[in-house]
């Protein structure tokens, strides 16, 4: 029974060493001031060392903020502030505009599925502002609710934005 009990305690010991480990690496980066351009770079050169068919959304949590713990050698710290990105876009957003991503992520697998089962995108005809047409989307139950805020289709693939297109 001794030796069970040796066992687990190292086996405890070890985890809660490794969990030591994290935090101080954690606690190696200083707070730093970041812009979202900082933030848009780092991203960009992490992406480049990620291996293939490895994408960036490793970097977005559950709630679509930004892991800094992974950018933080790249940043040189981590940021005081948070920042947060759309899984489906890549877009980023400071946290005045936190609520944006969750609901561009929806909308865009709504947009996603609506033109492959439709072929055609969800939005009407000859509208100069590209807006989403989410009466559509939540007739055929590609949504459950319209979100807030208005999103409109680019001319990149189908991809959405919040940001109002110019004609």
């Amino acid at each position: 029974m001794k030796l069970f009990s040796s066992n687990v305690k190292s086996l405890f010991s070890h985890k809660r060493n490794r969990n030591k480990q994290s935090a101080n690496k954690t606690k190696s980066f200083p707070l730093i001031e970041v812009s979202i351009d900082d933030i848009r770079k780092a991203i960009r050169q992490f992406s480049e060392q990620l291996p293939k068919g490895v994408f960036r959304t490793i970097l977005v949590k559950d709630d679509n903020s930004i892991d800094f713990e992974q950018l933080a050698p790249i940043l040189g710290g981590i940021p005081a502030k948070k920042f947060y990105m759309s899984k489906e876009t890549y877009d980023l957003f400071e946290e005045d505009e936190k609520d944006i991503p969750q609901a561009m992520d929806i909308v865009q697998k709504a947009v996603d599925l609506y033109v492959k089962e439709h072929n055609e995108l969800p939005m009407l005809p000859f509208d100069p502002q590209r807006r989403v047409n989410y009466y559509v989307l939540l007739q055929d139950k590609y949504l459950k609710e319209a979100p807030d805020i208005q999103f409109y289709i680019t001319e990149l693939d189908g991809l959405i934005t919040h940001r109002k297109l110019k004609n």
